[in-house]
Parts: C-alpha cells; sequence; structure tokens
C-alpha cells in the first residue's frame, strides 16, 4: 500500500543536511572493480586518446571511437548509457528520441553509448546508424556489461571535457522508460544531486508494462532496501538512473546481471551520496523480456543483503542541495 506524503516523512529518521555548495571530490582513478568476465580485456584510452580504437567491429571488450551526437564546443559533458542485448526493434528509437538539440543548445555536449551484451541480431549496427558509439561487453549479463563501460569511460580523458566534470545518465534501450525526461535528470544533478533515482510507482505505469508478480516483486524489494538502508526509496530495480562522475568514481560494483541496479543504490548509501528520486512512465517494452523474475528477484535480495552486512554501521545519503526527495516530484 502507498504512503502518504506524512507517513513518508514519519517513518524514517530525519537526514541531516549537508551545507551547499558540494565540495568537489578529487579526480582519483575509478573504483568500479573488474572481477567478472572481461577483467582482463578492459579498453583503457591513452592519455591523448590515440592509437587503441579502430575498426568498424570492436571485439568484445573493446569500444569504437567516441562519436558526439551535437558536439559543441564545452566543458559540460552528458554520457548517455544504453544497456542493449538483442534490442534491434527498439534501440534505435530511444537514440533517435534523446532530446540531444535541446541539450546541446544548453551548452552540453551529448555523447551516446550503447552496451552491447553480444547480440546476435542488428542491435549493433542500428545504434551505429544513428550515430551512437558501442561497447561490446566481455561475458555476460547486465552488470558486467554497465561495469566493463564505466571502467573504460571512467579512465578515458580524450573527450577533453574537465576532470571529474561529467553526468552519467542510464536507461535500458528496450523503450520502456522515456528518453524524453534526460533535461530533468540532468537539471537534478546541476541542482546538487550525487545520483537520481527515476521511480516508475511515483510515475505511471502502463498497462501490461509489469505483471502482478513483478509488481509484488519490486514492492518487497523496495520494502527491504527500506529497511536494510533507512531511506525511503520507493523504485530500487528501476532502470532509469544518473550520476555525477566524481561520485560514480568512488562506487565499488560487483554486480554481474541484473543485480546491477541493486549494486548502484547500496553503492550511493555508502559513499554517502546526495540522492534524488524523480518520478518516470514506464511503458510496455519492445521485444521479448530477458529476466527471469524469481531467480533476479532473489539475485536483488542477495545483493541488497550482502552490501549492507559487508558494509556495516550507519548508512546515510546526504540531503541534496535541493532536499533529500525520495518522495518524486509533481509533474
Amino acid at each position: 500500500m502507498a504512503l502518504s506524503d506524512a507517513e513518508w516523512a514519519s517513518e524514517f529518521e530525519p537526514i541531516q543536511r549537508s551545507n551547499p555548495p558540494r565540495p568537489g571530490r578529487a579526480l582519483h582513478e575509478a573504483k568500479i572493480p573488474m572481477t567478472g568476465p572481461g577483467a582482463d580485456s578492459t579498453v583503457r584510452a591513452t592519455p591523448d586518446g590515440d592509437g587503441i580504437f579502430g575498426g568498424s567491429h570492436a571485439p568484445a571488450g573493446e569500444a569504437e571511437p567516441s562519436r558526439p551526437i551535437g558536439h559543441v564546443d564545452c566543458a559540460r559533458s552528458i554520457i548517455v548509457l544504453l544497456p542493449a542485448l538483442n534490442e534491434e526493434m527498439a534501440v534505435g528509437s530511444v537514440i533517435s528520441r534523446i532530446p540531444t538539440e535541446r541539450l546541446r543548445r544548453s551548452g552540453y555536449d551529448v555523447r551516446v553509448w550503447v552496451v552491447d551484451g553480444k547480440s546476435t541480431d542488428a542491435t549493433l549496427q542500428v545504434a551505429r546508424d544513428r550515430g551512437a558509439s558501442t561497447y561490446v561487453q566481455s561475458g555476460e549479463g547486465k552488470g558486467n556489461g554497465v561495469r566493463q563501460a564505466l571502467n573504460h569511460l571512467l579512465n578515458d580523458r580524450s573527450s577533453g571535457a574537465a576532470a571529474g566534470s561529467r553526468l552519467f545518465v542510464m536507461l535500458d534501450a528496450d523503450g520502456s522508460y522515456p528518453p524524453e525526461d534526460i533535461p530533468s535528470f540532468v537539471d537534478a544533478l546541476e541542482s546538487g544531486s550525487d545520483v537520481v533515482v527515476g521511480s516508475r510507482f511515483r510515475g505511471h505505469v502502463e498497462d501490461g508494462a509489469m505483471t502482478s508478480l513483478n509488481r509484488l516483486g519490486n514492492e518487497f524489494l523496495n520494502g527491504l532496501a527500506r529497511i536494510l538502508y533507512r531511506v525511503p526509496v520507493s523504485d530500487v530495480c528501476t532502470g532509469m538512473w544518473a550520476f555525477r562522475e566524481d561520485c560514480v568514481r568512488e562506487f565499488g560494483l560487483a554486480a554481474e546481471s541484473f543485480d546491477l541496479e541493486a549494486d548502484l543504490f547500496a553503492s550511493a548509501c555508502e559513499v554517502g551520496a546526495r540522492m534524488r528520486e524523480l518520478p518516470v512512465d514506464y511503458s510496455r517494452r519492445i521485444g521479448d523480456p530477458k529476466l527471469v523474475p524469481l531467480r533476479t528477484g532473489l539475485l536483488i535480495a542477495w545483493r541488497l543483503l550482502t552490501r549492507r552486512l559487508n558494509r556495516g554501521g550507519d548508512v546515510v545519503p546526504r540531503a541534496s542541495q535541493s532536499g533529500f526527495d525520495f518522495r518524486g516530484e509533481t509533474a
């Protein structure tokens, strides 16, 4: 049963507000470990970005040259990550719906990366035809792919963006999340949040987009996350996130599969990130689903439990500059 705003406020202890503006973190090597498949084949750019990329068909664990969409000469860069596996019917539309021109007019350099889990259909070709860069992961699993891509991008300074200044937005490539909402996520990051969570349960879930079993499982996992981390999150399994570069560098991700989102949430809590939740609409995905509900639910619960127990002590995110908000916003 959904909680009212008053119930949300009374259920959790007040979060102590930090004093804005947020002090910048020192830029350092990303902490994202590469212990899963592909650990020995991660691509890293040379300081001048020269000589390690090439060809139109990068092998697993490698990336093609970054091709900016709507490139402008600016110090602020947005990297949109689209994890994909056999999404030829959806990925092109998702890329086209990204409001690149709007972001460009606001002074951003927008780069779209499709993180491919070794698709056997035309996903890669469709993505390239729409102007996106592609990263083909080593091994299987959404978590492995995103960790490998982040590890590559966080240690690639060839884009020319100011150190630690890039903004990352991640959403699934199956058409279920709205690329049109990316500017709202960027605005939240620019307003002082370190991590932005897109909540389907604070937005609108289209009929047929989520089965009753999946909804029940999501509610259980959300409740587990609230109990373990004392954070009133309403959608810990959402596939739409945004992060500041200097924050995501501190994450210690270990997920290999669909436990990625739980790993992101736990990492954000552990590093004391300023977190904010925004409502997003959730549509029926294009194509067949990839996850097995019961097995995936158990994996996510295990990730939440092990991250919390291994950490120990208090895990409390800091308030964002605009207020600690896991109740969403009105549209």
